[in-house]
């Protein structure tokens, strides 16, 4: 089993630049590719989750009916092996700001994932959106989007962290009011974009084309 694949473990800052170019397009004139798209190998898993532990370790669980085997990669390596359905612990691997986990199975597309909170000291609830299986058996991209309820309790370690997975752009939902009394921090070189998700203007205002949604989905969805 080929762990070191061109398509092997995604960092986030790969995946977060992916996502930033795809928004750039965004409206652009160019029209879509007419050509049929290649054949798309559908991952298997039904259900797949990370989860980091204080100790280091991680629980990795899988399911991934009429598969045989499945290879666990991490750090360049293959660090399990099991079939169809399992969930393992993972133990030894290096401390990085962020592990990723490439799920190979024998047959069809393999699944990279993380667990999804990034760990941060002030901002506990700061998660990945992504890890999620769609209705259609396609998988949301992990290291793209994130979410949090407030950035202003970060701490300067936070914000290197942040920093070195990536993250390029901070889009603040609140109010006036909230953004007045705890004003958010974000990551240097990041761009701070006032989004109040109440603002009627922009909510009046926010329109995408068919083009537009579709090159979003490609952008998020994986498989």
């Amino acid at each position: 089993m080929n762990c070191h694949s061109t398509a092997a473990v995604l960092t986030a800052r790969h995946i977060a630049e992916s996502f930033v170019a795809a928004v750039s397009a965004v409206g652009a004139t160019v029209p879509l590719a007419t050509a049929a798209p290649p054949a798309v190998r559908r991952i298997p898993f039904t259900d797949a989750t990370v989860t980091q532990h204080k100790d280091g370790s991680f629980t990795v669980s899988w399911k991934a009916p009429g598969v045989g085997s499945v290879t666990v990669c991490a750090s360049g390596r293959a660090v399990a092996h099991d079939g169809s359905e399992a969930t393992i612990t993972v133990r030894g691997l290096p401390a990085v700001d962020r592990q990723w986990f490439r799920l190979v199975p024998d047959q069809g597309a393999p699944l990279t994932l993380a667990d999804r909170s990034l760990c941060l000291e002030g901002a506990a609830d700061l998660r990945d959106v992504g890890g999620y299986r769609t209705a259609d058996g396609r998988w949301v991209r992990m290291g793209v989007l994130y979410r949090a309820n407030d950035l202003h309790a970060l701490t300067d370690a936070d914000l290197a962290k942040l920093q070195r997975l990536g993250i390029r752009t901070d889009f603040d939902l609140r109010m006036p009011s909230a953004r007045t009394k705890a004003p958010g921090r974000v990551p240097a070189g990041a761009r701070y974009v006032v989004a109040d998700a109440f603002d009627s203007c922009l909510r009046d205002g926010l329109s995408l084309s068919g083009q537009d949604l579709q090159r979003l989905r490609e952008a998020l969805l994986t498989g």
